[in-house]
This record gives structure tokens, C-alpha cells and sequence, in this order.
């Protein structure tokens, strides 16, 4: 056991303290490091009790991907919702991007998984739809657009998002930077489409 003092929690207490020792645990020790011993050590449980809320290790790992994904979508609602414009809305998906491909993050850790990809497929494709719509509608609007060309323009936005942050996550440099020039390629772009 860890120097951990065991405390009593209720059950969804319990359960909250697993999955967050959890994270933390593939955090520090990445995906090949987490055991389900590793995991009754740092929690300071016993390995029995951690089967009592998890049949398996693949069990523990999908309702913690299940739960980080919907901490992640509650994220991307709150930020859009205080977005005032549209730049606002291009630079949180553009900081998206870049927080999706910084390796180390628990989103990147899970969601590389492939056993864990089930877990979130349709919540993810419905997610992917719905911002779809929701960005073509803003362009075609804002832009006066077709439905056609605003589909075109947020795939082209969506292409450069994605590369800059791959290309950040490959070769470093100041992410402050890099988001910023992302958002003007993509808005002076998008101004560039209309004319």
C-alpha cells in the first residue's frame, strides 16, 4: 500500500478517486505503464476493491475515456458560448487543434487507443456534425456565402488549423505565436474566398 491513508468514500466517491489516480497515472507513466497494481497502489486501495467498480483494466479505461471526452465537449460548449465573434470562434477551434495534437495530453493518451475508440465514436461523429453545421451556417452567414463555398471554406480553415498544430507538435517554437498567425491565415483567408 502507499503512505496514502485510506479514507471511507461513497461509492461514486470511490470510483471518482480511481479514475482521476487513473489519469494522473497514464500522465506520468504513459499508456504501456498503467496497471491495475500500479493504479491500487497510488490510490492506496486494494487491488480486490478496484475490481469491485471495474470488471477489468479495459473496463476502468473506456469509462475514463467516456469521461474525460464529455469534460472535453463540456469544455468546447463553454468556450463557444462566450465567443462574441467569429474570430473568437476560429481561435477555439484553432486552440483546440493545438491541445489535440501536444503529445501528452490524457485526450491524446485514450483516444490513441484502439480498443478505446469505440467508446466515443458516435458521441464524437454527432459532436463533428454538429460543429459542421454550426460553422457553415456562421460563414455562409456572416460571409454570404453559398452553402457549398462556407463547406469549402471551414475544410480549407479546418486543413490549416490541423497542419499548424501538427507542425507545432512536431518542431516546437511559441504556441502563443503560432495560434495567432493560424487565426489570421484562416480570417484573412476566408476574406480572400468572399471576393
Amino acid at each position: 500500500m502507499s503512505g496514502n491513508k485510506r479514507t471511507r468514500l461513497s461509492p461514486e466517491g470511490r470510483r471518482n478517486q480511481l479514475l482521476d489516480t487513473a489519469r494522473d497515472l497514464l500522465l506520468k507513466k504513459g499508456f504501456s505503464g498503467f496497471t491495475m497494481d500500479t493504479l491500487a497502489f497510488e490510490a492506496g486501495v486494494s487491488n480486490p476493491l478496484i475490481y469491485k467498480y471495474f470488471d477489468t483494466r479495459l473496463e476502468l479505461l473506456q469509462d475514463l475515456w467516456a469521461r474525460e471526452y464529455e469534460s472535453y465537449a463540456l469544455s468546447v460548449r463553454e468556450e463557444l458560448s462566450v465567443a462574441e465573434n467569429f474570430e473568437d470562434v476560429v481561435r477555439v477551434f484553432v486552440n483546440l487543434n493545438f491541445k489535440q495534437f501536444t503529445l501528452g495530453g490524457i485526450a491524446h493518451i485514450l483516444g490513441a487507443q484502439p480498443e478505446l475508440q469505440e467508446v466515443n465514436k458516435e458521441r464524437q461523429k454527432d459532436d463533428l456534425r454538429k460543429t459542421g453545421q454550426f460553422l457553415v451556417a456562421t460563414v455562409k452567414e456572416m460571409y454570404h456565402l453559398t452553402p457549398s463555398q462556407a463547406g469549402h471554406v471551414i475544410a480549407l480553415a479546418s486543413g490549416a488549423s490541423i497542419e499548424a498544430a501538427r507542425h507545432y507538435a512536431r518542431y516546437g517554437g511559441s504556441r502563443k505565436k503560432m495560434v495567432e498567425d493560424t487565426v489570421s491565415f484562416i480570417l484573412n483567408g476566408v476574406e480572400a474566398f468572399k471576393t
